[in-house]
């Protein structure tokens, strides 16, 4: 007897990989469009790369269970990994799963050397051909049934508790965003060569300067909510004079070239200079004020964000390993 693929159940995989290498390029995107400080948006892109290569791993390299001559043989890439002598097998339990759209069972076997074999109804059609034929004349362990999914709900609470730990952190991040001033950025004069709007998922004004082609000035983000745009692109043109603020380490890096570019900024952003204060010598097109007003909303909306879902974690996760101790504890 040998095990039969379902013709589905790369389904599933395949869902988890597209969503993941979405998840990857969104972070991405929000990466390279508003560039965080902190880098949090290439960390999340990496991590649901690194997620999508997992499911992908898993999915080539599903398991073939092949029962022959009262030994089961499993087979991962087409080759043998290992057999075990039936005799081997002591005991068996049988855990029902709640998916998304539907139930599946996964039984696992228990050997005599202490390792465990796990089937999955979700992956193979002859699930119960599979198990009857395996568990023939073995014991159920009822006890480690329990006591498994005992330990299947901790490990799910501790999970819920570190997510919930990132997210207090997250807040406590928010809230050290701090104001701009006259002393973080550099502020240096130069006429236009060009000006667009860009219309895009994350829009943003970009501006030439006749003494910098090569180099990208863009306001974006907060500091777009807070520039005058209508009036900026109705009163600038080409070759008039704009006096733009920006900060004091890109003023450095990229302008002067006084010191060397950070390894992200060589990679990414190394013709990206964001804007922080723009003005002409009638107008002032986005303020300081207006930014820090900004971002002083922002910080705040997204600190207690982040803490109430912590705190709904935290809450959730304490309350399910407390729940889990008392019936082990019962069980003993």
């Amino acid at each position: 007897m040998k095990s039969k693929n379902k013709k589905n159940y790369w389904g599933s995989y395949i869902l988890g990989i597209v969503a993941c290498l979405g998840l990857s390029f969104y972070c991405y995107t929000k990466f390279i469009a508003l560039k965080y400080p902190n880098y949090f948006g290439l960390l999340f892109s990496l991590l649901f790369l690194a997620v999508a290569l997992l499911i992908f791993y898993f999915l080539i390299s599903i398991k073939t269970y092949t029962v022959i001559n009262n030994k089961l043989i499993v087979a991962s890439f087409g080759k043998e990994q290992k057999s075990y002598n039936i005799k081997e097998i002591i005991s068996w339990t049988e855990v029902q799963v709640k998916g998304k759209h539907d139930r599946y069972e996964i039984f696992t076997l228990y050997t005599r050397t202490g390792e465990k074999i796990k089937i999955s109804s979700r992956k193979y059609d002859n699930y119960f051909e599979i198990k009857n034929e395996l568990t023939k004349n073995k014991e159920r362990n009822l006890k480690l049934e329990e006591l498994s999914q005992n330990k299947t709900g901790l490990v799910i609470c501790f999970i819920l508790i570190t997510i919930s730990i990132l997210c207090f952190i997250g807040a406590y991040n928010s809230l050290q965003t701090k104001n701009l001033d006259d002393k973080t950025i550099s502020v240096f004069g130069d006429k236009t060569s060009s000006i667009q709007y860009i219309n895009r998922k994350h829009d943003y004004v970009l501006i030439k300067l006749e003494s910098y082609p090569d180099l990208d000035f863009r306001i974006q983000g907060n500091e777009l909510k807070a520039t005058f745009v209508e009036e900026l692109m109705n009163e600038i043109k080409t070759g008039d004079s704009l006096f733009l603020g920006i900060d004091k380490t890109e003023y450095r890096t990229k302008l002067i070239k006084a010191d060397s570019l950070s390894f992200p900024d060589n990679y990414f952003f190394s013709d990206v200079i964001s804007v922080e204060s723009l003005q002409s010598k009638k107008n002032d097109y986005l303020k300081l004020s207006e930014v820090n007003a900004i971002r002083s909303d922002d910080k705040y909306w997204d600190s207690g964000l982040f803490g109430v879902f912590g705190l709904l974690l935290t809450i959730s996760g304490v309350y399910g390993i407390k729940t889990s101790l008392t019936k082990m504890n019962n069980e003993q």
